[in-house]
């Protein structure tokens, strides 16, 4: 019978090479959370623009912070009134621009997704009555 005897030494090249096995399995891990999200962006744009409903939606507020920022909509589908958000990356929109009204593309699927169209601001005021906002929201 054969005994294998354990050094130090041999537990120690032992624990070096789990340690990078665990330090190559969470790289892996990020790097296929950040591919997954990359593709699922990808096919939300892809099917914005094959599938996308256009609506009236109006800016109503804009979050910034120091490396990001935010546009918060809300937009009516039927009668439910669905706030949502997207980023304002590359966006041409200024703190000006809240309260006003734009055409908006979102996924019948998932109404939570959106793209503003804020090259394309809305001031008819009968087409935002029948997007389903009130006239309180026009004035404001």
């Amino acid at each position: 019978m054969m005994l294998i005897a354990f050094t130090s030494e041999t537990l120690a090249i032992a624990g070096k090479k789990k340690s990078k096995i665990l330090a190559i399995l969470i790289i892996f891990s990020i790097i296929i959370f950040i591919i997954y999200g990359q593709l699922k962006s990808y096919r939300y744009e892809k099917e914005l623009l094959k599938d996308g409903k256009v609506t009236i939606g109006k800016l109503d507020s804009i979050e910034e912070h120091p490396k990001r920022t935010y546009l918060h909509v809300s937009y009516y589908i039927g009668k439910k009134k669905i706030i949502s958000f997207e980023s304002g990356l590359h966006k041409k929109v200024s703190p000006k621009d809240i309260g006003k009204f734009y055409k908006i593309k979102y996924l019948l699927n998932s109404p939570e997704i959106i793209r503003g169209i804020y090259s394309q601001q809305i001031i008819d005021s009968m087409a935002i009555l029948k997007a389903g906002f009130s006239k309180k929201d026009i004035e404001k």
